[in-house]
């Protein structure tokens, strides 16, 4: 696949708010990195797409820590206790627990919903079966 092809490819996956925001996203990282004045003559090519590509890792990080919490908010809203069968707000406790782990981009912290089920005492995960890795 060709620069250009790939580059259109990649300006169609975000809308032109997104890309503006990216965009502004990225000179902010080379600001950050490199200061106002900018990368001086010595920098080297590699050295710049080392920089470019732990940027990129840490953007990857960022977007699966939240995706994860938006799909523990999204689809374990109820659930019911495997033991005793026990279900909804009055009868299950919930709160989020993270759990370190590691992603193509390095180690996150995923965030799951625990449940306490008041009769059981138990704890359960309602991802476990929900959710693949």
């Amino acid at each position: 696949m060709g620069t250009d092809s790939r580059c259109e490819m990649e300006r169609s996956m975000l809308s032109p708010e997104a890309r503006q925001k990216f965009d502004e996203l990225v000179a902010l990282l080379t600001r950050e990195k490199y200061g106002p004045r900018g990368l001086s003559r010595e920098t080297t090519f590699a050295e710049m797409e080392w920089f470019a590509h732990q940027a990129g890792r840490m953007l990857g990080r960022a977007m699966d820590e939240d995706l994860a919490i938006q799909q523990a908010e999204e689809h374990f809203q109820e659930s019911c206790c495997p033991t005793c069968g026990a279900s909804g707000e009055s009868d299950v406790v919930e709160s989020m627990k993270t759990r370190p782990l590691q992603t193509l981009d390095g180690k996150i912290l995923l965030a799951e919903r625990v449940f306490r089920c008041p009769t059981c005492c138990r704890d359960f995960f309602p991802s476990a079966d929900g959710v693949g890795d």
